[in-house]
Parts: C-alpha cells; sequence; structure tokens
C-alpha cells in the first residue's frame, strides 16, 4: 500500500494535479512526490500484484497496462513505455488469478504487433529500426498464458492450451518466432489442464504427453527434460477421477486409475538407474498414489494402500502424515464395505506408530488424523463407538490440537448412531453445551452450527426418551437465538415430533411447517420447507387418529399442489405424500373415510396422465386405500378391495411393477373380507376374494399367523355349517402345521371354525401339541 501511495504521488505530479479536491476522489491516499512514473515504477506495482494472486488484482494489473499503452500512446514517451518484463508480470498476475481470456487476449495483441514488425520489416529500414522497442512474445510469456488456462475454470482449457502449445511449436520450428520454442514447463502445463479436467480422457492424455516429453529427451531435447514435478502433474490426473471410473466398463483397458497410478509409480522406480533422466519419487509422489487407493471403491483397496505406505521407507522415502492420513482413509472406506472389526485394529495400530514418530520428532499428527480415526469409531458398529471418539476429543486436548465444530460433530453424530443406548442422547446434548460454552469464551473454532444442532435432535429422535420433544424443543429455541436454522434442522425437529410425540402432535408439527413457509416467503430460502418437510408432517398426521387430523392432512396436500402449480418445484408431490393423507383417512374412522380415499387414489392417477411422474400410485398408495376399507364400517368391503386390486393388477401387467400386489394387499384384503357384513352376494364375493388372496399367500410363501387367523374368521362368518366348511377347515389347519404357524389364537378360530374337526384331530386339546406346529409364532402367541 505505502508504494501504491508513493505511486500514486508520481502520477498526480505527471498529471500536475495536486490540488485537494483530485485527491479527495482517489480510493487510494497519495504521498506527494516530484518526479513522473517510468516503466520501472509501474514493474514494480506490476510485481507486487502479481505476488497477491487473485481476481482484483488481475484485474487491475490488467488496467495498468492499458493505462501504460494510453500513456505512451498520447506522450510517445519512451521511459513509459511498456516492455518484455511489463507483459511477462501483467500475464504471471492474470494466470495466478485464473484469468485465461484476459491473459489470451494481451498474447494475441502482442502476436498482433510482432506479426506486423515481421511484415514491416522486410520493405522498410525504420521498420528494422523499430527492432529495439518491440515487444516479442517469448516462452515465458506463452508459458504464462498455459497456466492461465490451467488455473482456469473453462472447461475448454485443456484443447485451448493444447493448441497453444502447438503454435509454440510452429512459431520457433519455422523461424518465425524462435523466442516462443516450448520447453518441459510448457509441456508440464498442459499436462496439468489435461490432469485438472477431471475426465478419463484428460488422464489418458497427460500420461501420452509424458511419453513424448521422455521421447523427446532421450532424442536428446535438452529442453524437454522431464522432472519428478511432471511426473506428479500425470499421477494427479489419475487421483482427480479415481472413484468415478472403478465400477465402469473402461473402453481402453481394466485397469482402474489407483491401478494406473500405480504402475506409473513403479516406472518412475525403474527411472533411478537412469543417470540421464535423474528421476526420483518424493513423499508427494507416493502420497498422490495413496490418494487413488484411498479414493478407488474397489474391494482391497486398503492392502494396495497399506502395502505401498511400507515400502516407502525401504525406498529412501520416508511417509508423512499425509501418507497415514490417505491409508486411513482407504480402511475407512474398505469398512463402509466390509464390516470386519480387524479394520479398526489396524488403523489403530497406524495411529500408535504414528504416535511414535511424533515423539521421535519424525511426523506432525494434526486434527485432520484425530477425525479420520474418531469417524471409523463413530461409524463402526462397536457399541463403544461413542466412547471411543469422545477419548479422542479429549486426547486433543491434552496434545494441543486444534478442536473444532467438527471434532465435537463427529461425537455427536456417534452418540446419534448409538441413540438407542441409553444415555447416548444426553451425551450428544452434553458436547452440544461444550461447543456453546466454548464459543461464548471466543472459542469460534467451536462454535456450534446447523449440522451440531441437527444431529443432537436426531439422537434424540432415536432415543424414544418420554421428554425427547421437550428437550428437541428447547435445542431448538437456542439454535434460532444463535444461528439461522437451515430446512435440515427444521426436518430434525419435526422427524423427532414424529417419532417420540404421541399422539395430538400434528399441532406442532403444523406449527414448525407454517414456520418454514414464512421464513421462505420472508427471503429466507434456506429454510423452506421442502418435499422430504411435507413427508415427515404428513407422515405426523397418518400417525394421529385426533379428530379432523385427515381434513387437515388433506388441505396441506392441496397446498403443495398448488405451490407446485406456481413454480415451486422444490415441493412435487410425490407416493409418499398422497399415502400418508390416504392412511390418515383410514384411521380417522370417518365415515367418508373410503370415499375419500378413493377420490385421492383416483386423483394420483390423474396427476401421473397430466405429467406429475412422481404421483403414480405405487403398493403403499394402493394398499393404505385398501386399509381405510378394511377400517369401514360400510358394506361392500369386499368389492372395493377387488377394485382396487384389479387396478394394481393392470398397472403391474403394463409393466410399473412398483404396484405389484404384495403380502400386505392380500393380507388387508382377507381381513376387509372378513369384516364384510353385506348380503348373501356380498358374503359370497367376500369369501371368494379371501380364497384367492389366501391361494396367493400360500404360493408366494409370504404368510404369517395373521393370514391363517383372518382367513379362519373369513370361514366362520362366511360359510355355513357343514362338509365343506369342516373339510375346508381342515385343510388350512393342515396347511398351518406344515408351515409351523399355529398360535393360540390361530387354533381357537380353527376350533370355533369347525369344532368337529378340531375334536377329531385333536382329542387332547392344546396339551400335545408338536413345538413344530408353532415354530414360526411369536412368544406370546406359542403353545
Amino acid at each position: 500500500s505505502k508504494a501504491k501511495m508513493i505511486f500514486r504521488g508520481m502520477e498526480e505530479f505527471q498529471n500536475n494535479s495536486h490540488d485537494e479536491n483530485s485527491r479527495s476522489n482517489n480510493q487510494v491516499a497519495i504521498r506527494p512526490c516530484w518526479s513522473s512514473p517510468d516503466t520501472v515504477s509501474y514493474n514494480t506495482i506490476l510485481f507486487g500484484l502479481s505476488q497477491n494472486p487473485g481476481i482484483v488484482q488481475g484485474k487491475e494489473a490488467g488496467e495498468l497496462l492499458q493505462k501504460m499503452n494510453e500513456n505512451y500512446g498520447r506522450s510517445n514517451n519512451p521511459s513509459i513505455r511498456p516492455d518484455d518484463v511489463t507483459y511477462g508480470v501483467v500475464l504471471n498476475a492474470l494466470a495466478q488469478s485464473g484469468m485465461a481470456r484476459e491473459a489470451e487476449s494481451i498474447l494475441e495483441s502482442l502476436e498482433e504487433e510482432y506479426n506486423d514488425f515481421l511484415e514491416r520489416s522486410q520493405s522498410s529500414d525504420i521498420a528494422r529500426n523499430d527492432a529495439n522497442i518491440i515487444v516479442t512474445p517469448n516462452n515465458t510469456m506463452y508459458n504464462s498464458v498455459l497456466n492461465a488456462f490451467a488455473r482456469s475454470s473453462d472447461p475448454n482449457s485443456a484443447c485451448k492450451a493444447e493448441a497453444l502449445f502447438s503454435r509454440m511449436k510452429t512459431l520457433s520450428s519455422t523461424g518465425k518466432n524462435p523466442a516462443a520454442e516450448p520447453d518441459i514447463v510448457s509441456l508440464s502445463t498442459v499436462i496439468s489442464c489435461h490432469s485438472r479436467s477431471g475426465t478419463r480422457e484428460g488422464a489418458e492424455r497427460a500420461e501420452e504427453l509424458l511419453v513424448t516429453a521422455v521421447d523427446l529427451y532421450s532424442k536428446g531435447n535438452a529442453k524437454m527434460k522431464p522432472d519428478i514435478i511432471v511426473f506428479n502433474n500425470v499421477l494427479s490426473g489419475w487421483a482427480n477421477i479415481s472413484g468415478s471410473y472403478d465400477n465402469e466398463d473402461e473402453a481402453l483397458d481394466d485397469a482402474i486409475p489407483a491401478e494406473r497410478a500405480e504402475t506409473l509409480l513403479k516406472r518412475i522406480d525403474s527411472f533411478k538407474n537412469n543417470q540421464s533422466l535423474d528421476i526420483n519419487p518424493i513423499v508427494q509422489t507416493y502420497n498422490i498414489v495413496l490418494d487413488c487407493w484411498a479414493k478407488s471403491r474397489r474391494k482391497g483397496a486398503a492392502e494396495k494402500a497399506l502395502n505401498i505406505l511400507r515400502v516407502m521407507p525401504s525406498v529412501g522415502t520416508p511417509p508423512d502424515d499425509c501418507s497415514y492420513n490417505s491409508v486411513l482413509d482407504a480402511i475407512a472406506s474398505e469398512m463402509s464395505r466390509d464390516a470386519d472389526p480387524s479394520w479398526i485394529e489396524r488403523a489403530e495400530e497406524l495411529f500408535e506408530e504414528m504416535k511414535r514418530l511424533r515423539s521421535a520428532g519424525k511426523l506432525t499428527i494434526k486434527n485432520i488424523t484425530f477425525h479420520i480415526i474418531m469417524n471409523l469409531y463413530a461409524k463402526s458398529s462397536r457399541i463403544d463407538g461413542a466412547r471411543k471418539a469422545e477419548d479422542l476429543l479429549r486426547g486433543m486436548e491434552s496434545d494441543g490440537v486444534c478442536v473444532s465444530d467438527m471434532t465435537y460433530n463427529i461425537c455427536i453424530d456417534a452418540c446419534a448412531r448409538r441413540a438407542f443406548h441409553r444415555g447416548n442422547s444426553k451425551k450428544a446434548e452434553h458436547f452440544l453445551e461444550e461447543m456453546i460454552s466454548l464459543s461464548e469464551k471466543g472459542n469460534l473454532h467451536c462454535s456450534p452450527k446447523n449440522h451440531s444442532f441437527s444431529s443432537v435432535i436426531n439422537a434424540l429422535a432415536k432415543s424414544g426418551d418420554s421428554d425427547a420433544v421437550e428437550r428437541a424443543e428447547k435445542i431448538m429455541e437456542k439454535a434460532e437465538e444463535m444461528i439461522s436454522p437451515n430446512s435440515i434442522l427444521y426436518n430434525s425437529y419435526l422427524d423427532c415430533i414424529v417419532k417420540n410425540g404421541g399422539n395430538g402432535q400434528t399441532h406442532k408439527a403444523e406449527s414448525v411447517l407454517r414456520k418454514m413457509i414464512s421464513m421462505r416467503q420472508s427471503g429466507r430460502h434456506d429454510a423452506q420447507p421442502t418435499a422430504f418437510t411435507y413427508s415427515i408432517v404428513l407422515s405426523c398426521f397418518a400417525r394421529d387418529k385426533e379428530k379432523g387430523a385427515a381434513e387437515r392432512a388433506e388441505k396441506i396436500l392441496f397446498e403443495m399442489e398448488r405451490l407446485h402449480e406456481l413454480g415451486c418445484s422444490e415441493v412435487a408431490t410425490d407416493t409418499r405424500h398422497y399415502s400418508s393423507v390416504i392412511t390418515a383417512w383410514a384411521k380417522s374412522g370417518s365415515p367418508d373415510a373410503v370415499q375419500r380415499s378413493m377420490a385421492l387414489l383416483d386423483r394420483m392417477e390423474q396427476n401421473y396422465r397430466n405429467g406429475n411422474l412422481h404421483a403414480k400410485p405405487n403398493s403403499y398408495c394402493y394398499n393404505s386405500c385398501i386399509h381405510a376399507i378394511a377400517k369401514s364400517p360400510n358394506a361392500g368391503k369386499a368389492k372395493r378391495c377387488q377394485e382396487i386390486l384389479n387396478r394394481m393388477i393392470a398397472a403391474r401387467d403394463l409393466g410399473f411393477h412398483d404396484a405389484a400386489p404384495s403380502q400386505v394387499t392380500h393380507s388387508t384384503i382377507i381381513n376387509a373380507c372378513a369384516f364384510d357384513y353385506g348380503g348373501d352376494d356380498d358374503r359370497k364375493l367376500a369369501f371368494g376374494l379371501a380364497k384367492s388372496c389366501f391361494q396367493a399367500l400360500l404360493e408366494s410363501n409370504e404368510l404369517t399367523d395373521s393370514s391363517f387367523l383372518n382367513f379362519f374368521h373369513n370361514i366362520v362368518r362366511h360359510l355355513k355349517h357343514g362338509a365343506v366348511r369342516d373339510q375346508l377347515s381342515e385343510a388350512v389347519f393342515h396347511e398351518g402345521c406344515k408351515r409351523g404357524f399355529i398360535g393360540k389364537r390361530v387354533l381357537k378360530s380353527f376350533q370355533k371354525a369347525s369344532p368337529e374337526a378340531y375334536a377329531r384331530l385333536l382329542p387332547s386339546g392344546e396339551n400335545f401339541i408338536p413345538k413344530e406346529w408353532s415354530q414360526n409364532v411369536s412368544a406370546r402367541e406359542k403353545l
């Protein structure tokens, strides 16, 4: 800033404007000077800008160059003419900022001036004299533009960089501009462009260019001697796509990115004996390959990473903390696929090894290492996982390692995963209280954020504690006091209300929803309700038997539809929302329950035909409607159930297998038919439908003891006493014995269905029944 003050004073002196008014309009303070700026002055300021890379500095450097050119054009003063240093520094500043378009534009203008000079120099002695003032685009300038491409976000940067590289080769090989001859820095930068592309093609091309460099150097081009940085750039290309291509059918070969990286590492090792190349892998080289294996989704990746880690000391490259962290990451990834507890033991061994190296002054352990190990415990199936994570947190504190909100969040998540164990939900609350206390004392690193509050409420939701909702409400109040809660946090609170609130909680859930809607209307889009929010709220209504709950649930559903029609894509209705409202009607006890449920089913099918692909009814929706029919006191249940069953079969036959009748479908229909109190025709239809559903359960082997119990109810209520009823009852009983579903209630229903068959088959009653007959019923139903 002091340099800018002096420079601004020099500019003011040059412009002869030292008056107070002009100074007051300047954003940069001015130090009075009595000398005009020259090229060296400009270059000094430009150099300072290039040393502090950023978009603002890049733009400022470009503007300063433009000012130099304008001043030189007006005055023709050679002392302020931009020179090769000026352009080199400006291009470097733009490159550091990733401003490729601006850098390329400056280079192109230089090329135009240079080409114009070459044309004029062939016919004019005056033009030859211009050789002293013309700026020749050189290798350094071209490399800066290549670097700008490498750092830019342009998806076509690799293609543009390679095109510029080819132009450099052409200019130098034809003699038009020998100064543009590319070197290994040029090629390495192009390789970096391809490596950063995040594509398989980019990684392949980067390796091809590396092979080109080795070949050119072996043929005598000393400027193309590759160093370990070039090899690391190529390895980074494979690391950038590791995990993305592991499960695909590779077109080029079967090697996954991690395997390609390890193959290249072996090739680097083979160059050790090549005195001409003198390539030796460094720690970063091995770390990139370890990172490849850590990201890989292939089984055995952790073993591969461990093997590389063990090789490193033997080749004179001791691993650092990044090396160990990559192996620990690989173990964490392996654990997500394989719950073998030995993986945690191996991670513990590595951690102890790191601590021994730290004690010997050979290694540092940062918080990221602790976080990886803590996450291993947190996500494991170990009951003591939460305690182990906390032990590491306390170890960090005693070792002076920086503890942050992430550290506490891991411990809270560990408790949330084990919230069903006594005390873990309270432990999660304790961690949150610690975070709040540290934050209030000025430790902002530990200040709780949305994730912290949300995870504690998730622990309460899973705990089953009778006061879980009350405690969650207090946490929400603290969150609203400290932060701006987002929709994820509100959804966690709603989930806690649904899972632990019991009956009568629909008003509380709806109140939270209305608050979120109000926030959206006031511009708080991070807290706006999503489709998931509505799903939780409606599930609360589906669980509650409160009077009027079904009507209110339906009103919320229709609000969703209207919002979506108005352009709110985040609240599109789907099968979950409709099935919850249908279930709410089924449990309502309303005489209109069946009619309203059927109307919703019709509405879903119509919405699907109108373009809402997520509204197509599935088996859950149809089953909810059948459940409403089963709960209804009205006659004609079988006929209604038959209609829905036919719709399900038709949808399945058209290829929509999510609507296919399930075990729940057939079981619920059997139950509905058992309580159809219509006339003879209704009862006849009911028994026939129940019998066909029972047969479907027999064939699919999806029976339960309730299946036999409800079918016996159908026999009792719909068949007259006589031989047919006795024979059918006996056949069903034998089937139940064979399948192990004869429990206490089933046996009593059999006795009621056919006293004659019961007495004949069980002369001693329940006293001498084989255990096998009730092997598949619950303990309380066993005889």
